[in-house]
């Protein structure tokens, strides 16, 4: 039985799949939870009509003391040791917003000098005007730049590549700002109302009221195995992100895999090369332990234990009090990726047929 690990959502949702049952419900996933996202259930509750190998498992459940700060040193350190490990220079996916300064501030703070020499920090204009005042003082003349679409060349090559995803299922969902910008600030610490999620979900499908209540019925089905209370609306938006969007944030990115390097791409590749740093059981183990961490009372304090992380290091007021998150996926918007799945067993292609994957008893009937 053939599954998809990965799958641009535009080749999932052609008008000609979407006569398979299920997948017109299924297909409104990519406008809640956008364009590069495709639901990977890790607990395993939910029937899709697409199947899919889920990588990632929820770590099980336990009390965890240790600070977000600790766990970004140990993790800079730890990669900083994988790269000099492979005698090989590390790439950093940039993009001047909260979870790349983050990353970029843990590695400077414990990067030896000559470890320094070996780091490249991948950027673009909107990386430095997101965040100027850190571009001057810590980037410019100091480490060694690149340009930030020049990663779609080092995948697959002998290099070390990092970036910064995973940390918006960490921290919770940019849906906690739209709740906040819809019914109020308050509203996200209210004990959860199904009403307020199906009129936020509502909203972004526009005025699709039958459509909302239905995905509000899955992630309601999701929440119900949660291991930890799930007490507010917060934490209901939080977990659906946290379980469904993970696996995409992974691997969206290496559809841009050079074709000469797709043979190159293998476990073993992605397990030593190709690092997520904020994708470790720690940090999701942290995440499910804090649900107090993750913001305060409006949406400039998202991800506040963040913002006062690189405050710590570059003293920048105006930044943690005033920065909020903004999208990074605009850079790759402007081109096409040279691939559009990635099958089990990491196999590249372009030409797949619905069948070859589709499961006609789901819950999207």
């Amino acid at each position: 039985m053939t599954r998809l690990i990965y799958a641009l959502p535009s080749a999932i949702g052609t008008p000609s799949n979407l006569e398979h049952p299920g997948m017109r419900r299924y297909s409104l996933f990519f406008k809640l939870y956008g364009n590069w996202t495709i639901p990977v259930d890790r607990t395993g509750t939910v029937a899709m009509p697409v199947r899919t190998l889920s990588l990632f498992p929820i770590p099980q459940f336990r009390p965890f003391s240790k600070t977000f700060e600790e766990l970004c040193d140990e993790r800079a350190i730890q990669v900083l040791a994988g790269a000099e490990r492979l005698s090989t220079t590390m790439y950093v996916l940039y993009s001047g917003g909260i979870d790349s300064t983050c990353l970029l501030v843990s590695l400077l703070k414990h990067a030896t000098p000559e470890q320094r020499e070996h780091i490249v920090v991948l950027l673009s204009h909107e990386s430095i005007v997101e965040n100027p005042r850190f571009y001057d003082e810590h980037i410019r003349g100091k480490l060694r730049v690149g340009s930030s679409i020049s990663f779609t060349e080092l995948i697959g090559e002998d290099r070390y590549l990092l970036s910064a995803e995973h940390n918006d299922m960490v921290m919770g969902s940019e849906k906690i700002g739209k709740m906040m910008t819809q019914y109020g600030p308050e509203s996200i610490y209210r004990p959860y109302n199904r009403e307020t999620v199906a009129g936020l979900f509502s909203a972004v499908l526009s005025g699709d009221t039958d459509m909302a209540y239905f995905y509000v019925d899955l992630f309601e089905r999701i929440r119900d195995v949660a291991p930890v209370p799930i007490e507010n609306n917060m934490d209901f938006l939080w977990w659906a992100n946290f379980v469904v969007k993970w696996q995409s944030c992974f691997h969206y990115i290496l559809l841009f895999t050079p074709p000469r390097n797709a043979h190159k791409v293998t476990q073993k590749y992605l397990d030593k090369r190709f690092i997520s740093f904020y994708n470790t059981d720690e940090f999701q183990l942290w995440s499910m332990n804090n649900p107090d961490k993750r913001i305060k009372d409006t949406w400039k304090s998202y991800k506040w234990v963040c913002k006062d992380i690189i405050y710590k290091y570059n003293k920048d007021a105006e930044y943690r009090d005033n920065k909020t998150k903004k999208g990074s996926l605009l850079p790759l918007i402007g081109f096409n990726p040279p691939f559009r799945f990635i099958a089990e067993n990491m196999r590249f292609s372009n030409d797949v047929q619905l069948e070859e994957y589709f499961s006609p008893v789901n819950d999207f009937t």
